[in-house]
């Protein structure tokens, strides 16, 4: 009576079993955890740093402050009949009326030796009666210009804004522009360190099928089929993956959490504040697919790097090779 033949599915689970055995217990896998973990940091930091740009993109285009002066002519009825108008505005998200005491106060605390010597030599005043205006996106900018060129505000805004609003639009544009350069320059980057990940393990395949190289041999005489002698090598290597991602993550983890300590501008008071916490909110909200996205190709990684890195061993034996 001839022996049965293992089910297809049998098989597919003891090469796995077999894949997970061999992963710790052949030599040289802590080297591979190695080289696996510089790359996938390396796509990590990569990646946190597309997502950084992008959060400053977002925070040009959805919160952009404009400061308007006030001409000195202007009564307090014009005033406060442009701070209305522009308040009911939809493209308008907050507007705040600085009186030029309040600015001058404002500057005693920021820099006391400038208000000294102002003081000292019995100098006027120098701060005007500003207007700060928060707009809801960056396009607003043309709106609020022309909501500021009706003649019933051209006494009451100084005009020089129409033309510093305008610099500074273009300003912003240009940030935006190079903020765009630099985040495809990373993209480009990401996808060229993942084919050096694939690269790294064809080649750990390649090690790991040279050791087993008999193995191998005695499987493909006795007709086993090419997924299952594949199915060991991707299983291990993707469980070497896992543990080289997982200390990635551990250790970007802590290096943001550490950030603020030794960089007080990215703490929550400091310089970087509202770009920390567009990019946290940009981190809450994508970093969910990220995961997923890793997930989903790190198998399919580890399938086509065993696959070409096998590609010569798959191959029915010949006679000369026997």
């Amino acid at each position: 009576m001839l022996p049965q033949t293992p089910a297809p599915a049998s098989m597919f689970f003891r090469g796995i079993r077999r894949g997970l055995k061999s992963a710790l217990h052949e030599p040289g896998w802590g080297a591979s955890i190695g080289a696996l973990f510089g790359v996938l940091f390396i796509i990590q930091v990569l990646i946190l740093f597309t997502l950084g740009i992008h959060s400053a993109m977002a925070l040009l285009r959805d919160r952009t402050d404009v400061r308007l002066e006030i001409r000195d002519e202007a009564t307090l009825t014009q005033i406060a009949d442009l701070r209305n108008s522009l308040a009911i505005e939809p493209y308008v998200e907050e507007v705040v009326f600085i009186s030029s005491e309040d600015a001058f106060e404002k500057e005693r605390i920021r820099d006391p030796e400038l208000i000294t010597f102002l003081e000292k030599f019995g100098i006027k005043n120098p701060f005007p009666n500003t207007m700060g205006v928060r707009l809801k996106h960056l396009e607003d900018y043309k709106l609020l210009r022309q909501f500021l060129n009706r003649p019933e505000y051209s006494n009451t805004v100084d005009s020089n804004f129409l033309s510093q609003s305008t610099d500074q639009e273009d300003q912003i544009h240009k940030l935006i522009a190079a903020t765009l350069a630099i985040r495809s320059f990373l993209i480009v980057t990401v996808v060229l360190i993942t084919l050096v990940l694939l690269f790294v393990i064809i080649e750990l395949v390649g090690r790991r099928a040279l050791l087993r190289s008999e193995e191998i041999l005695v499987q493909t005489l006795v007709g086993a089929t090419p997924i299952t002698i594949l199915t060991p090598f991707c299983t291990e290597v993707l469980l070497l993956m896992s543990i080289a991602l997982l200390l990635a993550g551990i250790l970007l983890g802590g290096v943001l959490y550490s950030l603020p300590f030794f960089l007080p501008s990215f703490a929550e008071t400091g310089l970087f504040a509202p770009w920390v916490r567009m990019f946290q909110y940009m981190l809450f909200v994508v970093g969910p697919w990220i995961a997923i996205g890793e997930v989903i190709v790190l198998p399919l990684l580890a399938l086509l790097g065993s696959f070409l890195g096998l590609w010569t061993r798959l191959k029915k034996p010949t006679l000369s090779s026997l």
